[in-house]
């Protein structure tokens, strides 16, 4: 493979990292009671990469946080516009959902204190400065797509009983022992979606790597960016420290770890992806840049019925019971029936992409893949804001855990089949852009 052989028009792009690793002691995040974090095993960063061809920039921001709020985002979209030109819509950010980040949201927790609010305003300013840095860092690049699977590591961590319920695989033990289990509630996706990009000297520069996992595999009392640090820090050790890696979300809401933890994962991504790099070849030019952002007003769920048997019917201890009794308390007292939120959907070439707010269920995820006019589309998971689980219908009359009404859980289906709906609306309007 020779980089020089590339036709393509040229592509510029630059990235930049910056840590946001909080103090030791702040609250770990990713379970229904805050935890202390009594170390640090991976750093924490806000990574950017910002892309330029003929004319046009795009800029990906992915935090190593649970979640973010819209209100933190739109902060950060606006600093970094000012500081770079890059339009707002074309600013694209999700958080990877690391389980041991700090609290960056109130969910599951009565303490008002759990959030680090100086913490959390420091974000925006972060995350400008790595667009910034990122974009004043671009060089001429060749852009190279490619893929590979993984299947053994993942499975749907939903399983139905026969009675047409659903319990999640960590509650099984506490399944009604007099109904039969009858398989696994939902699908997986093995897939791993790879864009990559080298310089001149044909040394890689960047690489964004999509995968369908919850980041839940880590779970210890120490902060870590869970398997995607691993991975970037392969990346590093095979190809170089100029290597920065950005992960990109899959719909994994219902897909835990099949039994890996987090090192192991990472690694054996890691190998998957390096083998697809040593072989890659350049993709032809022009490289199409574009993107495209819309509000959207997404109903919630119907919280007037049946919520204690759905919470009695969950699978979770009754210990845990009041925890979502609580959490239900608080959405009643907002009195909401819908959030207003943002959809981005933005193409790099013959790739598209579709970023929705929230942890999108697999199933959704798949269809967007399938229902996308680009030839390789990847869905996005918590981008631009944090509505919590976005339901199937199926998953919706099954209950569970997902299916519970909380602040991490609350668009109604019809809200999310509106997203999905949507996003795949927008990846057509860009698929009909010429490049």
């Amino acid at each position: 493979m020779n980089p020089k052989d590339s036709k393509s028009a040229p592509l510029l792009v630059g990235t930049a990292e910056v840590d946001i690793t909080p103090p030791v002691g702040t609250s770990l995040a990713g379970s229904l009671k805050p935890r202390p974090s009594i170390g640090i095993e991976d750093p924490l960063y806000v990574k950017a990469i910002v892309l330029e061809s003929a004319g046009r920039k795009l800029a990906y921001v992915i935090f190593d946080l649970v979640a973010l709020s819209r209100e933190e985002g739109d902060k950060g979209v606006a600093l970094a516009s000012s500081l770079t030109g890059i339009a707002p819509e074309n600013i694209v950010w999700a958080a990877s959902h690391t389980h041991t980040g700090p609290y960056t949201l109130k969910l599951f927790c009565q303490d008002t204190k759990v959030v680090n609010e100086a913490y959390l305003t420091s974000l925006p300013e972060k995350m400008a400065r790595a667009v910034a840095a990122a974009d004043k860092a671009k060089l001429p690049v060749n852009l190279y797509r490619a893929r590979s699977f993984h299947p053994g590591l993942v499975h749907n961590r939903r399983v139905t009983l026969k009675n047409g319920r659903a319990i999640n695989t960590w509650n099984l033990p506490q399944s009604p022992p007099d109904i039969q289990t009858v398989g696994s509630s939902g699908p997986t996706d093995p897939e791993i979606g790879i864009l990559a990009f080298d310089d001149q000297r044909g040394k890689i520069v960047a690489v964004m790597f999509h995968y369908t996992l919850h980041t839940n595999t880590n779970f210890g009392p120490k902060f870590s960016g869970d398997y995607p640090a691993v991975v970037a820090a392969r990346l590093k050790e095979r190809f170089g420290s100029q290597v920065t890696t950005l992960f990109l979300p899959g719909a994994c809401a219902d897909i835990n770890t099949s039994g890996p933890r987090y090192r192991a994962i990472g690694d054996a991504l890691a190998e998957k992806i390096i083998t697809a790099l040593e072989d890659r070849h350049p993709q032809a030019g022009p490289i199409a840049l574009s993107s495209i952002k819309r509000e959207i007003a997404v109903p919630r769920r119907d919280f007037s019925q049946e919520q204690e048997e759905r919470i009695i019917r969950s699978g979770w201890p009754a210990e845990c019971w009041p925890v979502f009794r609580d959490e239900l308390e608080r959405l009643r007292e907002e009195g909401k029936k819908e959030d207003l939120t943002v959809l981005q959907a933005w193409r790099i070439g013959e790739v598209g992409f579709a970023s929705l707010p929230g942890e999108l269920f697999v199933e959704w995820g798949l269809k967007i893949k399938k229902e996308s006019p680009f030839p390789w589309t990847y869905p996005i998971e918590l981008g631009g804001d944090y509505l919590g689980y976005l339901v199937t219908e199926k998953a919706w009359q099954e209950g569970g855990y997902e299916s519970l009404i909380a602040r991490s859980a609350r668009p109604s289906v019809e809200g999310v089949r509106l997203m999905v709906d949507k996003a795949l609306e927008m990846l057509g309007q860009l698929y009909q852009e010429k490049a």
